[in-house]
């Protein structure tokens, strides 16, 4: 049950992912037509990512996980995407700033405490569990998230044309309460 709990839990983030990532695109093509720019403003960006994910890896979530249980971080994590993926919904033309923000919000709690709360998923299980898990989750869960994401995304997009911002930002935002559910449901079997 907890590998299944992490199994749909990894989908659901990595849809939201997904969603986030083709907001950032659009909004990032629409604000920035000189693709030189462009490129040097995504460096800076995953430069950013990087950088503040080492320092809560290696500076603060340590210590945070001696205070606060991990089926606590797993349902706050989602809640953070969720209140920026909110804010992003209810602009009727979100800025470059929000929807990047949105987006450097998920990837790193995804770099630094979905990973590291990953990990702790696997301890208490049998050697099987946890390499077959590994496996089975780490190849086939992150990537059938984000296949399964990109798939939905062209069949709407072939059935009703394509989203403008704010529909994919209600997408995201929809997308971000599946995480926060499958998290929830998934912090309930993580042992303290």
């Amino acid at each position: 049950p907890v590998l299944r709990a992490l199994f749909l839990e990894i989908l659901a983030s990595q849809g939201l992912a997904t969603l986030l990532n083709v907001c950032f695109v659009q909004s990032l093509g629409a604000s920035i037509p000189d693709d030189a720019v462009r490129a040097g403003w995504v460096g800076n960006f995953y430069a950013l990512v990087n950088f503040i994910s080492m320092t809560l890896q290696f500076g603060v979530l340590p210590s945070l996980i001696q205070v606060i249980e991990p089926k606590d971080l797993w349902r706050c994590i989602p809640l953070v995407s969720l209140a920026c993926t909110s804010l992003q919904t209810f602009q009727e033309d979100p800025s470059l700033y929000i929807v990047s923000g949105s987006l450097l919000v998920m990837k790193v709690m995804e770099y630094s405490a979905r990973r590291m709360l990953d990990e702790m998923v696997y301890v208490p299980l049998d050697f099987e569990s946890r390499f077959v898990g590994k496996e089975i989750i780490g190849v086939f869960g992150y990537r059938l998230g984000k296949s399964l994401m990109s798939l939905s995304l062209s069949a709407l997009t072939s059935a009703f044309g394509n989203f403008n911002l704010q529909q994919l930002s209600i997408f995201s935002d929809i997308a971000a309460l599946a995480w926060a559910k499958t998290a929830w449901d998934l912090s309930s079997l993580v042992p303290t």
